[in-house]
């Protein structure tokens, strides 16, 4: 029997510390966006690559995502654009929300109500790696199930939500 590695829920520290990707890339259902979150190598004494693993497994699981399939599952508007310019995601059990500065292309296609796939890689990627480094993460991560995925678009908050500040 398999067991699944344990989850860690996230926290301010894990939400601060990780990076992320955003690009536009065409599909069969057409122009989608994309927003990869991983976590940089070796970013404190001691942590592990298991540990490491746990914080992003308790990530992908509090914004509900699944691996890789040939139907994304829908984890509903956490997404809320605030400026044009910042993305924050709502996560489930989380005080805080995961703050993504964003803008350009990226953010008027969200703005304007474009797909979101939020992808949460489970393996370090160094925050400086290019753009080749990021496809063949992906692609190398994807074949070995080390992704996880689902699709969101954005929202408009009912009140003023600041970075860092619980949800309301």
């Amino acid at each position: 029997m398999l067991t699944q590695p344990a989850t860690i829920t996230p926290s301010a520290g894990l939400l601060a510390s990780v990076a992320a990707w955003f690009w536009i890339d065409p599909t069969k259902v057409g122009h989608v966006a994309f927003l990869l979150i991983a976590h940089p190598p070796g970013r404190r004494p001691g942590e592990s690559p298991q540990m490491v693993e746990a914080r992003m497994r308790g990530l992908a699981d509090a914004l509900t995502l699944a691996e890789p399939a040939a139907l994304l599952p829908d984890i509903g508007p956490r997404l809320f654009m605030h400026r044009e310019s910042d993305a924050l995601l709502r996560l489930d059990g989380c005080d805080y929300l995961l703050h993504v500065p964003i803008g350009g292309g990226w953010a008027r296609f969200v703005c304007d109500g474009g797909t979101v796939t939020v992808v949460v890689g489970l393996d370090p990627l160094p925050v400086s790696s290019s753009l080749e480094v990021v496809d063949a993460y992906i692609t190398e991560r994807a074949t070995q199930g080390r992704l996880l995925l689902g699709k969101t678009r954005a929202d408009r908050p009912r009140h003023s939500i600041k970075p860092g500040a619980p949800p309301v």
